[in-house]
């Protein structure tokens, strides 16, 4: 806490997606060696709803295919101006499941999902996410996951790449027509989070250059950012945005946002932007970095080693956290895990020497 408030605590955070929902990441097994990381101070990290979406005009229909072997689960909505469906593949990482057909395949689809997102109703669930947090207690933090944000949503969960890439040239009334009208359910939601009792928010995005482009991520993206957070910050609320992929390109934008934190950061060698750059460039941001995937699968002495470069890099080490927010192979997250921590309780002392 006092990190993400900007303050110098006495010791790096060393944190980890360990979920309590169905749909919430978990990437620390229960256990012995959890127990020993806890006690040395890793926190848990979950998100929890503080409002609850549905759609009373709409028909949900769930059906199981096997194709080549593999389970599939069709999805079909069903609406008074026609239905849509995607196909997810099942068995991924941490009980995730891959999109394989998306809702949006013809510019005929868009009213129909234009009919599902009209059709929200959001209400407050204070109380489930208070129970929560009081469940948790001070072994981790419970933010609140809205999603993502609106063209980001569209890439992630309604069209895929090369649709969403397609679409944005071939249909532009279609496609910024949805993305209009998410936007404007979007900024419901940021009133219900403002006003809710939980002080963390997080976007998902997950945006990377290569895909999303300097001009798009400045005209689309940010303006979001900035929207939400500057009604978050008028209830004394701060907003993540998880940007876990290539982003030096889009770094000074990201710098001249009003987001707080930048969750998820994934610096040299998972991305192409280096700690010690990201600091300089994010002087007045909350970076709360994912430890390099890579690093996972080296012998401890080479964990060590990045840890200790990690440190110089972020030194005096106010603004900077520490998260595990990708899964780790099984015979290698004890092995990783402790020595992260271990390095942190020894070393990890605040202020740091450059």
């Amino acid at each position: 806490m006092s990190a993400l408030r900007g303050e110098m605590p006495d010791r790096i955070p060393f944190t980890c997606y360990a979920g309590t929902r169905p749909d919430a990441t978990n990437l620390l097994p229960r256990g012995r060696t959890e127990r020993h990381l806890r006690e040395e101070g890793l926190a848990l990290m979950t998100h929890w709803p503080v409002f609850t979406t549905t759609r009373p005009n709409v028909e949900f229909e769930t059906r199981e295919e096997w194709i080549d072997g593999r389970l599939f689960i069709r999805q079909t909505y069903h609406t008074p101006v026609g239905s849509v469906t995607e196909l997810l593949r099942t068995g991924g990482a941490y009980d995730t499941s891959l999109r394989c057909e998306f809702l949006l395949k013809c510019p005929e689809d868009y009213e129909v999902v234009e009919f599902m997102v009209r059709d929200e109703v959001y209400e407050p669930c204070h109380d489930s996410y208070l129970a929560q947090v009081e469940n948790f207690g001070e072994d981790g933090l419970v933010y609140s996951f809205p999603g993502h944000s609106p063209l980001m949503h569209m890439l992630v969960y309604l069209l895929g790449h090369e649709l969403w890439a397609l679409h944005m040239v071939d249909h532009p009334r279609e496609f910024y027509g949805l993305y209009d009208l998410l936007n404007e359910r979007r900024r419901e939601q940021y009133e219900l989070c403002a006003n809710s009792p939980c002080m963390f928010f997080k976007y998902g995005d997950g945006v990377t250059s290569e895909m999303m482009g300097l001009e798009r991520f400045v005209d689309y993206c940010v303006p979001c950012y900035d929207e939400f957070a500057e009604i978050l910050h008028a209830k004394g609320k701060l907003m993540f945005v998880h940007l876990d992929g290539n982003i030096k390109l889009l770094a000074p934008a990201v710098a001249d946002s009003k987001l707080d934190c930048i969750e998820a950061f994934s610096a040299v060698p998972d991305g192409d932007l280096d700690l010690a750059e990201a600091r300089q460039v994010w002087a007045d941001k909350i970076i709360w970095t994912n430890f390099p995937s890579p690093l996972h699968l080296q012998p401890p002495e080479k964990i060590q080693a990045y840890c200790r470069q990690m440190l110089r890099d972020v030194a005096p080490g106010d603004r900077f956290l520490v998260g595990i927010t990708e899964n780790i192979p099984e015979d290698r997250w004890q092995t990783s895990l402790t020595t992260i921590s271990g390095f942190i309780k020894e070393h990890g002392t605040l202020p740091l020497k450059a």
